[in-house]
């Protein structure tokens, strides 16, 4: 029973801070998606006199994906009402060109209005309007979502790692006797700590397949629920079959940090032996 104790001791922090991982994962992911549904329907409004290209834009600055021109009759549509036909058509022709520019990402606010100097500086560029307002407030928000799962996660880390450190100490006072005689015999840190690595390769494969069967869960449920419908055309946003392998390589490395630490700190042999 108390072995069953010490394993459970040493996969519940390691599941929690393969969980946390995970949850960064899937977060990247999901704020990586909506970035790129932002991007697409964000736009710079340049009003020019001179006729813009992408290949131009991108000379000037590579996060400038694309261009393109706006309808003038459409525009003047809808601000001039009352106006005979024949007067409208000189308006549209004497109105300066108007511009949607696309950005290769969801930038911060200081590069977007690096970019919007850029434009302003441009010979025959009348107006660059950013709706800096707005996009403040959205990527303002992404910022600190980001910002506080980190710290959250980057906490649970180091309390987490902490845990396993302290079991494996647990697990090396079990077995000390026998780990001080290999030591008399000459045996390398990592024979003597053979055991230790046993032990924790399987409570971290244990802990692998766990967190592969919670988020396996949690995919198939969220199929059901209505406020995470978008996730549906992007099932591998939830579960990721390469996440299994961030998984696995956490662990191992998180396994061997520990006993090594453990081996180190406790090396030598003790003087009432």
């Amino acid at each position: 029973m108390k072995s069953i104790k010490d394993h459970i001791m040493f996969i519940l922090p390691l599941l929690a801070m393969l969980i946390g991982i995970e949850f960064v994962l899937i977060f990247n992911r999901i704020t990586t998606s909506y970035e790129n549904k932002l991007k697409q329907d964000y736009a710079i409004l340049v009003v020019s006199k001179r006729k813009l290209t992408t290949p131009y834009l991108r000379s000037i600055d590579s996060k400038i994906d694309s261009v393109t021109p706006m309808d003038k009759k459409k525009i003047a549509s809808e601000v001039i009402s009352g106006v005979q036909k024949d007067n409208i058509e000189s308006i549209i022709k004497d109105l300066p060109q108007f511009y949607r520019v696309h950005l290769t990402d969801y930038v911060p606010l200081k590069k977007l209005r690096e970019i919007k100097k850029e434009l302003e500086s441009i010979k025959g560029v009348l107006n660059v309007e950013i709706f800096d307002k707005s996009y403040e407030s959205r990527y303002a928000l992404f910022a600190l979502v980001k910002n506080t799962l980190r710290i959250f996660v980057s906490i649970m880390f180091v309390v987490s790692l902490l845990l396993i450190i302290k079991q494996m100490e647990v697990w090396q006072l079990a077995h000390k006797k026998r780990m001080q005689i290999m030591e008399i015999f000459g045996a390398p840190l990592m024979l003597r700590s053979g055991v230790l690595f046993k032990m924790a390769f399987i409570d971290a494969i244990i802990s692998t397949i766990l967190t592969f069967i919670i988020f396996a869960y949690i995919q198939a449920e969220s199929s059901s629920i209505e406020t995470i419908k978008f996730l549906k055309n992007e099932s591998s946003i939830l579960l990721n079959f390469s996440d299994i392998f961030v998984w696995i390589v956490t662990s191992l490395v998180i396994v061997i940090i520990s006993v090594i630490y453990v081996a180190f700190k406790t090396s030598g042999i003790s003087d009432d032996f």
